[in-house]
Parts: structure tokens; C-alpha cells; sequence
């Protein structure tokens, strides 16, 4: 019994405002019992009320005001408990409703006009300053308002009152109706703001017409006539869903004590005439008539004043128009709820699309609208319905149909109806059923299904059985279908259960596709996996797909779907492979499967060496391995070997006591891996071609780039089952760099330079990046999880002064280079040119590096030396170490020396003069050694291979062309293996020949940004942007003055 009484408090709290939140939690949770007190509360209120109506006395009238006041809150919680669609909405209103014994702006509706009025259950109404002073607070209209009788309320009291047309009060209800300034105000103004809202609404999708009341004149000479706009098509879901909610107080007033409904409808419609006359006033019409006498007249009247001016006309003129406006309009004013639907089914198979009509029947169901009218309900709103639909869709009234409200369209009036006609309908009230559609045009491209010959062949040279189509999206077309189409008004297709419209130049340009194609009826493996990358290319945009059965299917679905748990602890390989460089190797069994090479394109100190000595260990036992590089980096494979694969037989071929002949051959059949460099390989490549190797593995691929060199021809006369060249920027100079390191590896399998480059170059960007994981695996120190691994690095950008004497040197070049120009009458031949940029780029690194003056001392000299020295005092104070990489090993030399002079401690310089083992053991020391130091380098030499995470700051001392050239000498120091975050300095003086070099070859970054960073070329830039470059710059030169 105490939850029940509890349940009851609960219940009357929530309708007089004043629960808790535990008790509206306690209703929500059940609302069945909460209706349940809610009746019960009723039936009591309704007992009490009754019996306090039979009571006299003086205090009659407060206490049966007092019991209306709590019936009226009942009836109102009841109502919205019941009419809300779920409890939780319920509490929500209920909770916001007015609460008793706080006083709130109430707002009544009186024709036209919004009467305000401040009051609340169980309070004394607003005087009239109070109310004045609550509109200012809570943001109502400053101006428009008029005194207005008090209004009564049930208590007996009277409230002040103000009234305001509904058109000056028009943006402050729809402000409230949409949840803003909300405070203090009662539901009866939220509710008008609603209704507000409805009919903004309405007149935003044209759901409006005119009319023309014509009022009799007094001396009965004529009307006075005006337009009236008026709600048209009203969703009857929507008016009663007002009307539902329709708080008491709108109707308070005497005059308004009328079916809510109405009510509604009169709100709605005075909106809706507010904001057309309002929206008219300023539209720019012509002149109305100035006398009005004939029927013409007044339809020129009524144009020409749809602001609601009104005007006077003859009595028969006006109100013939006004009844022509009254028939027009009748059939969508008021309530709509007879709506006819509108049909139309997919086509049959001559393309035609049938349309019909449907009404309901005298059971509830639709039915063809012949027979609906038949069947004898509201025959007369049917027809009437059905007389509008064919005013918007006159083809249902073309000669010859079977039946009323039936009709074919062609495919062109279909897609107009589906894409046009349909809204208007809609707009007009009617339910428009039509296939689903996408107005989204499908980009056409090429689909190849390749069947097996049953040839013998296998692999890249087995050839197939080819048949051409194209497809829209999941829509497959054959030439004849595209023919057939193409001669069709509006092509209509099918695609994923929608009907779309096929671009009639798409169409053009897929039968210009087949028709190139038509005699390639059967193609070698390797011309079907050129097709699949886009190598062939093709003008469709949706590019090619590939289906069917071939050695290059085959191949794409295997490269697609390579293991992802993989063991980072390969068998034979002592150590732990990071988790790209297990994808890595997964990738180069692939490739052995497919019996095809491969680039192997890890960024620069991602390990390589590592992933590629993994695989060997793996394949041990399964033939010898030809391993081709650098002379800097062969004892660090050695090295690499013997600590990651011991089990490997390994034999470094190179040097002037290495073997020949026969006890060559023994020897290699005993090995493994083989291990040489690239000079070696073409001077003995007589011997080497003559040997049957396992697999090729050239280091650093990039010495090939050029494939008419000497030694991309020699290197391919070397028998391998597999070709892999390793490279963190196998594009350098461009695409043709790409094509030379992928053609040594499967030759003839990308097809031919040319057309590599100019596929991969236009239409074929995303064919470069389908070669990934296909015939390269590329992973960049850019990508997150790669980046994980590897600590931060900054990258800072130096610029360094001149010295009166450096500014000379540079300027006596130039001087001598346009001299030269002169006296030959043209231009200095390119030789010219490139020494004259070597003297400058040296002259920018020091005087000395140009003269070769060895007799002056360095210091003082130069602006980068000056600089370096500051990087290199500050590196020593912190205990660190550095490298220093120049182009000019002779200017190494002497800055290894100066360093030295300088700090006390001894730098070397590493360059390509000294012997493979004096090279080792500088770099083991370097390593090795505790505490600061320096190392120089030279950028040809140390620029590639080497792993020196011993330091921590790059200097770059001089600019080279080729910006790739500059990150692989960075990337000496970071790398895997780095703990610590890595300082570049690119030392540059303004102005001058040093950062013009970068300035000219910033155009060529794009390709190889693509997918292989980075890279440009000397050879590629003609006369005219050499010299464009060379020249100072006064107003970016730094010089002394400037320090």
C-alpha cells in the first residue's frame, strides 16, 4: 500500500511541477501504474470538485477555482503521458511544464493577434508594468504591442493583457517555438511558437495558394478585395498533433472558446498570410492598375498586390475572380487526407515504364483509381485528386491509354518523372512510389576475364583466352549493349538496385575501348599483369579490373593475400626482425614462389641488410646467393652475416688476391652467399655469368638507374632464378630510374621504358602504387608504425655569411664565365657551365677549397667554417658526437685536419681513396670510441651503406643536386638503432649558387614523393636554368656587415 501512495505522490508532483527527480525516475520506470494513479488522481479531483460546487459561502469561489486549477493540471499531465509517443518524452514535457506557484508569460490567441499575459497556478496574475518589464527580460518585440482588455482566469482574477499583431510578434514565436529564450515563458507561447514554426514550414515548400475575399462596400457600388494567403495540402498527422498539444491557456480568451482544431488552423493560416505579405512587400513588382473595371483588370490587380494591398473593383468583375481563385484553390485547402499514389514500375523488356494511378478503396486498401472511384467512397475527393495529378503529369491524359490513371513513358519520361515530375507531385500531396534511383553518373572502366589456353607454358609467358567488357559500377556491358544504349534518348541502367542515367560521352569513349581492344583476344601473362597495374593504361576513368583465371591473376591474389601473423624470429636468423621487416620477408617468399624479383624498397636505415640476409638464411641449402655492392658497405655485410645468419657459408669476393678460375667455382659451389662489390662484378663477369645462381642481390640499386650504363649491361649477363635489388631511393632522377631497377629484375615484364614512364606519369600515379607489395615493398621512415621504432630528428636549415674574400672569388668566376660567352658569340658550352658551378660551390665551402692554397691558414675565411666550428664546440661540450659530409674529399681532408687543430681531438676523414680495411676500422672506432668526437665524409663514399649511430648531429658542409643525395647521408646517423634524437644542419649561404640548386630542382620532387622519395638531377636541367642560378643575390647575401 505505501507504493502505491508513494506512486500517487509521485504522480502528482510530476503534474503540478514540483517532483523530484527520483520520483519522475520512479514514474518513468513504469509507466502502466503511472497512468493508472494518474486515473485514480482524476476520478478523486473530479469527486471533490463536485462537491465543493454544492458548497456556499464567500470562500465558494476560491476553493472551487483552487480544484479546477489541480483537475486542469491532471488532465493535462494525463494528456501528455498519453498522447507523447514513450514515457522518457513524457517526463521530459511534464517536468517543463508550468509549475505551480511560479508566474510565466502566457500567451492566448485572438484572431490574428498574440495576447500576452503573466500568470501561474496558485499565483497573483502580473500587474501591467510587471508584464511590460517580463517582456523586455525575456527578449520579446520592443515595439508593435497595444493595451488589451484583462484576460480571466479560473481563479477569478483578471491578468493584464498587451496584443501584438501575429506578424510584428512573428520572429520571437519562432525563436521560442525552436527552444531559445525560453525562460520564464509558458507553454502556451512555446506552443504558438510551434505552430509558428509549422507554418514557416509550410510556406517553405509551397504549400500555399491565394485567394481573393471580396467584402461588400458600404455604398454598394463595389468589393473591396485583397489577397489572403492561405495553408495548403496540411498533413492532418501534423494539425492533430497541435491540436493535441494545445495548452488551455491559448483559448482563454471569451471570444475564442471554440474547437481546438480550429484554432490550430486559424494560427497556422494568419502565420502563413504574415510571412507571404511580408516576403511580397519587397519583391520589385509592376505598377498595380489604377483603375480596376474588368475581370483582366482585377487579375492584373491581384499580381501586382500580392502584399495584401487592397483595391476596389466592380462587383461582378471581383467577385468572378475571387470565385475562380475560390474553385482553384478548394481542392488543397484545409485538412489533407485523401491522397492518391502515383506508380510506376521498373520497365518491361521494350524499355517501357508503366505509370498508374491508386486510390483507396471502400476497405482501407489501394486500389487503380477507376476502380477506387467505383468502389464508392468519397468518389468525388478521388476524382478531384485524380483531375490535379493529370494537370501535373499531362501524359496521363494522352490519347490512347487503357484505362484512366494508367499510361506507358518512354525511358526519357520516365527519368523526368523519377528526377522532376515525382517532387512536384509530392509538393502537391501526393505519395510518388518509383524505383529506386541514383542521380550519381557511374564512371565507366574496362574489365579483362582471361581463361587458360591449356598451353603447357607456365608463368609470365603463359597465354590466355581474353574477353573485353566495361563496366558502370556492377553493370557489365558488352559492345553491343553499349551500341544499343547509345541510341537510346536517356540511357537508363541498373546498378546496385538503383536506376541511373549513363553519360552518353562516357558511352562513346567505352565503345572507343572495346573497339581499340577488340583484337587482343589472347595475351601472355606478363601483358595481363601489366594490364592489371595500369602499366597499359586506358582513357576510362574507372581504370581496368581483371577477372578469371590466368598465371596473373593467380599472382595478384597471392600478393594480396600474404600472411599478417607473422614470426618475427625467422628459422636461421639470429635475432628479431621489427614487424615491417617480417612483412617484408613474407613478401620475398613470394616472390621466390612466383619465381620473380623484386625491389626491396626499405627508406634508408630500416634495416635492409637484416630482412634480405633472412631470407637467404632461409633459402639455405637451396643454391648460392650473389650478393653486389658498394665497397663501403661489403665488410658490413660480412659482418651483418655473421651476426644475424652464422649458419651461412659466406665468401667476400673482391680484391687484388681474390680468387679465379677453377678454385673459384669450388669455392663458390662451398658458399652460401657470395659477396662483392660492383667493380669487381664487371671485371670478373665473365666468370660470374658463367655460374648458375640461386639469386642476384644488388645493394644500393640505385648504381643501375642508368640501364645503358657499362655496368646495368654487364650485371644483366649474370644468371639468376630470382633478381633482387635493395635501394632506399630507387627513384632519383625519375620514373626511368624505377623502370631500370624493376626491368633487371624481371626483364621484359614491365614492358617498355617509354611507356612505364608515361603510364606511371599521367593516368598511372595510382598504378605506382599498386606496384607495392607486388614487384617492390616500399616502407618509409614516415609511416607510423615504422616512425615508432625510430627516435625524433630535427632537421635545421643554417644560412651562413660571405667574406669579402669568398664574395670576390665567386664574382671573379662569374666575370670569367661571361667573358668566355662573349668572345666565342654564344653560349659557354655545358662543360663551362659545370665547372664554373663547382668553382662557385666551392668558393661558397671556403677560398681554399677552390685555390687549393695550403700554405694560408682556414680560420677566419669562410661563413661555414665559422658556423661548423660553433655546431662542433657545442656537440663536444655535450659529449656527443658528429658527422661533417662534403662532395670535395680532397676539402675533407683539410677540414678533417683543421677540426683536429681546432678541439684537439682527431678527426679522420673517410673518403673512397683509402683501402676497404683503413675504411672499417675508422668507422669500428668511430663507433666504438667513448666520449665526443667527428667524422668526415665524403658524400660519394659515406653518402650510402654505412651505420653510424654513434652520432647524433649531421652536418651537411655543401649542397649537392639531388636532395636524395642529402637524405641518405643524414639517415647515416638515423636510423634503427638510434636512441637518441638526431640534429641536420644544412649549411647554406644565401644568395648564392647554394640555394639556387635547391630552388631549380624543387620542380621535380613530385613523381618520386609519389611513392620513392625525393629526387632530382643535374642532367636534367638545361643552360638557361643553370645560369638563371649562378648569379648573387645582393638583397639575401649574408656577409660580415651582417654579423
Amino acid at each position: 500500500m505505501s507504493d502505491a501512495r508513494a506512486l500517487e505522490a509521485a504522480a502528482w508532483a510530476a503534474a503540478s511541477g514540483t517532483a523530484t527527480s527520483e520520483q519522475l525516475a520512479t514514474l518513468e520506470a513504469d509507466p502502466r501504474r503511472w497512468r493508472d494513479a494518474l486515473e485514480d488522481l482524476l476520478e478523486d479531483t473530479e469527486d471533490r470538485l463536485e462537491a465543493v460546487r454544492r458548497l456556499t459561502g464567500p470562500e465558494r469561489l476560491q476553493v472551487v477555482a483552487d480544484f479546477e486549477g489541480e483537475l486542469a493540471r491532471l488532465e493535462a499531465a494525463y494528456d501528455l503521458l498519453t498522447k507523447v509517443g514513450d514515457s522518457s518524452s513524457a517526463v521530459a514535457a511534464i517536468a517543463a511544464a508550468d509549475p505551480a506557484g511560479e508566474v510565466r508569460l502566457q500567451a492566448s490567441w485572438g484572431g490574428g493577434n498574440v495576447v500576452v499575459w503573466a500568470a501561474g497556478p496558485g499565483t497573483e496574475p502580473a500587474t501591467a508594468e510587471e508584464l511590460s518589464d517580463r517582456l523586455e527580460a525575456i527578449g520579446g518585440p520592443a515595439v508593435g504591442w497595444s493595451p488589451f482588455p484583462a484576460v480571466p482566469l479560473p481563479s477569478g482574477a483578471r491578468a493584464a493583457a498587451l496584443a501584438i499583431p501575429v506578424g510584428e510578434a512573428l520572429g520571437w514565436l519562432v525563436a521560442v517555438g525552436g527552444g531559445l529564450g525560453r525562460e520564464g515563458v509558458g507553454a502556451s507561447v512555446a506552443w504558438l511558437g510551434r505552430a509558428a514554426i509549422a507554418a514557416v514550414r509550410l510556406v517553405a515548400r509551397g504549400a500555399v495558394v491565394p485567394t481573393l475575399p471580396a467584402h461588400k462596400r458600404a455604398d454598394g457600388r463595389g468589393l473591396d478585395l485583397a489577397v489572403h494567403w492561405v495553408p495548403a495540402l496540411v498533413p492532418d498527422a501534423m494539425l492533430d498533433q497541435l491540436t493535441n498539444a494545445m495548452p488551455g491557456p491559448v483559448t482563454a480568451l471569451p471570444n475564442t472558446k471554440q474547437d481546438a482544431r480550429v484554432v490550430t488552423l486559424d494560427v497556422i493560416g494568419s502565420v502563413v498570410d504574415a510571412v507571404i505579405h511580408e516576403a511580397a512587400s519587397r519583391l520589385e513588382l509592376p505598377a498595380p492598375p489604377p483603375h480596376v473595371h474588368s475581370p483582366a483588370q482585377v487579375a492584373e490587380a491581384v499580381v501586382t498586390r500580392l502584399d495584401g494591398s487592397s483595391f476596389v473593383a466592380p462587383m461582378a468583375a471581383g467577385a468572378e475572380i475571387s470565385k475562380r481563385l475560390d474553385r482553384w484553390a478548394k481542392p488543397v485547402l484545409g485538412t489533407f487526407t485523401t491522397r492518391l499514389v502515383l506508380l510506376l514500375d521498373p520497365p518491361d523488356t521494350g524499355n517501357a515504364w508503366f505509370l498508374s494511378v491508386l486510390g483507396p478503396g471502400a476497405e482501407g486498401g489501394l486500389l487503380p483509381i477507376e476502380a477506387a472511384i467505383a468502389d464508392g467512397k468519397a468518389t468525388k475527393a478521388l476524382v478531384d485528386e485524380l483531375v490535379r495529378a493529370e494537370r501535373v503529369v499531362p501524359a496521363l491524359l494522352r490519347p490512347g491509354a487503357m484505362r484512366r490513371g494508367q499510361v506507358y513513358l518512354s525511358q526519357d519520361e520516365a527519368w523526368e518523372f523519377m528526377t522532376v515530375t515525382g517532387r512536384a507531385l509530392e509538393a502537391a500531396g501526393f505519395e510518388v512510389r518509383v524505383p529506386a534511383l541514383s542521380r550519381r553518373k557511374p564512371a565507366a572502366g574496362l574489365r579483362m576475364f582471361t581463361e587458360p589456353t591449356g598451353d603447357t607454358v607456365v608463368g609470365a609467358q603463359q597465354l590466355s583466352d581474353v574477353r573485353w567488357s566495361v563496366l558502370f559500377d556492377d553493370v557489365e556491358l558488352t559492345a553491343a549493349d553499349i551500341a544499343r544504349l547509345a541510341e537510346e534518348a536517356r540511357p537508363l541502367v541498373q546498378s546496385h538496385g538503383k536506376w541511373v542515367e549513363l553519360d552518353k560521352v562516357d558511352l562513346k569513349e567505352a565503345a572507343a575501348a572495346l573497339a581499340e581492344r577488340a583484337n587482343q583476344t589472347r595475351l601472355t601473362g606478363a601483358e595481363i599483369l601489366r594490364h592489371s597495374v595500369g602499366l597499359e593504361g586506358t582513357s576510362l576513368a574507372g581504370g581496368l579490373r581483371v577477372d578469371g583465371t590466368s598465371w596473373a591473376s593467380n599472382l595478384l591474389s597471392s600478393a594480396t593475400s600474404l600472411p599478417t601473423d607473422l614470426p618475427t624470429q625467422p628459422e636461421g636468423f639470429a635475432g628479431e626482425l621489427r614487424a615491417y621487416q617480417a612483412e617484408a620477408l613474407a613478401w620475398l617468399g613470394f616472390l621466390d614462389s612466383a619465381e620473380l624479383g623484386g625491389c626491396l624498397a626499405l627508406d634508408m636505415g630500416l634495416g635492409k641488410t637484416p630482412t634480405m640476409l633472412a631470407h637467404l638464411g632461409r633459402c639455405a641449402g637451396n643454391g648460392t646467393a650473389l650478393v653486389v655492392a658498394p665497397p663501403a658497405v661489403v665488410g658490413n655485410w660480412a659482418a651483418e652475416a655473421a651476426k644475424f645468419t652464422p649458419g651461412l657459408s659466406v665468401l667476400v669476393h673482391h680484391g687484388a688476391s681474390r680468387m679465379s678460375g677453377p678454385a673459384l667455382r669450388r669455392a663458390i659451389d662451398r658458399a652460401d652467399v657470395v659477396i662483392t662489390t660492383y667493380g669487381t662484378a664487371v671485371r670478373d663477369v665473365e666468370q660470374l655469368a658463367d655460374l648458375e645462381w640461386a639469386r642476384v642481390v644488388l645493394d644500393e640499386a640505385q648504381v643501375i638507374k642508368n640501364p645503358a650504363n657499362d655496368t646495368a649491361q654487364q650485371l644483366r649477363r649474370i644468371p639468376a632464378r630470382s633478381r633482387i635489388a635493395l635501394t632506399g631511393t630507387p627513384i632519383e632522377n625519375g620514373l626511368g630510374d624505377l623502370w631500370a631497377i624493376l626491368d633487371f629484375c624481371n626483364p621484359g615484364l614491365v614492358g617498355p621504358r617509354a611507356q612505364f614512364i608515361a603510364q606511371l606519369s599521367g593516368e598511372g600515379e595510382a598504378a605506382l602504387r599498386a606496384l607495392n607489395g607486388l614487384l617492390v615493398f616500399r616502407r618509409t621512415k614516415s609511416e607510423p608504425d615504422v616512425a615508432a621504432e625510430l627516435p625524433d630528428r630535427i632537421d635545421e636549415l643554417d644560412h651562413c655569411l660571405m667574406t669579402p674574400e669568398q664574395i670576390g672569388l665567386y664574382q671573379a668566376v662569374l666575370d670569367s664565365l661571361v667573358v668566355d660567352a662573349t668572345k666565342v658569340g654564344g653560349e659557354p658550352k655545358q662543360g663551362a657551365i659545370l665547372a664554373a658551378i663547382t668553382a662557385l660551390k666551392q668558393i661558397c665551402n671556403h677560398p681554399a677549397a677552390y685555390d687549393k692554397d695550403t700554405s694560408t691558414p682556414l680560420a677566419g675565411r669562410s661563413g661555414k667554417l665559422n658556423r661548423l666550428e660553433e655546431i662542433v664546440e657545442t656537440v663536444f661540450a655535450a659529449g656527443e658526437k658528429v658527422l661533417v659530409f662534403t662532395h670535395y674529399a680532397e676539402w675533407g681532408m683539410r677540414l678533417a685536419h683543421h677540426l683536429t687543430e681546432v678541439t684537439g681531438v682527431p678527426v679522420s676523414c673517410y673518403h673512397g681513396g683509402l683501402a676497404r680495411g683503413a675504411r672499417d676500422r675508422m668507422i669500428e672506432e668511430f663507433q666504438q670510441g667513448e666520449g665526443a668526437g667527428a667524422l668526415v665524409l665524403s658524400l660519394k663514399a659515406g653518402g650510402t651503406g654505412l651505420n653510424l649511430t654513434a652520432a647524433n648531429h649531421v652536418v651537411l658542409y655543401d649542397r649537392w643536386w639531388n636532395p636524395a643525395v642529402e637524405d641518405q647521408a643524414r639517415d647515416r646517423a638515423w636510423r634503427i638503432g638510434q636512441t637518441r634524437t638526431v640534429i641536420s644542419h644544412r649549411l647554406v649561404c644565401p644568395g648564392t649558387v647554394d640555394e639556387r640548386v635547391e630552388e631549380v630542382v624543387a620542380g621535380k620532387r613530385h613523381i618520386a614523393d609519389l611513392v620513392l622519395p625525393k629526387s632530382s638531377s643535374l642532367a636534367d636541367l638545361d643552360a638557361t636554368q643553370l645560369r638563371a642560378a649562378l648569379g648573387l643575390r645582393p638583397d639575401e647575401l649574408l656577409t660580415e656587415e651582417d654579423e
